[in-house]
């Protein structure tokens, strides 16, 4: 799933959901907010992905910036830490190589994207999916 040299712990080691993350948002904001937030995260994600995409395929690096941290601020928020971790690493690499170095890491984002959202799509806002 990962990308040539993605991080071993961004492409395998970190957990897809986050179930301490989600357990916490739950506490902050009640279980029914936590379940709506993982709701709209699944729902909006096609539309992340895209946006990012597009962003990556133009030459404006603010653009590419903002798309890159929209999808890794919500992805924290709701424990999507592998997804989260890879585009922190997408981020690295606008500001360091440009979008071209960037764009390498798409495909790992999006799979790990779509997986982390087959997992999410299960979480009611009680016990988080595959929580131990």
């Amino acid at each position: 799933m990962t990308a040539p040299d993605v991080p071993e712990e961004t492409g395998r080691l970190l957990p897809l959901v986050d179930p301490t993350a989600l357990r916490l948002l739950a506490e902050d904001v009640g279980a029914r907010s936590a379940s709506s937030f993982a709701r709209d995260f699944t729902r909006i994600w096609p539309r992340r992905r895209e946006a990012l995409a597009a962003a990556l395929a133009g030459t404006d690096l603010t653009v590419a910036l903002d798309a890159a941290l929209s999808l890794r601020t919500s992805s924290t928020m709701v424990g999507a830490a592998r997804l989260a971790a890879l585009t922190e690493e997408l981020e690295r690499r606008l500001r360091a190589d440009g979008p071209v170095a960037a764009a390498a890491l798409v495909p790992a984002v999006n799979a790990c994207g779509e997986l982390t959202i087959v997992e999410l799509e299960e979480y009611d806002g009680g016990a988080p999916p595959h929580a131990a």
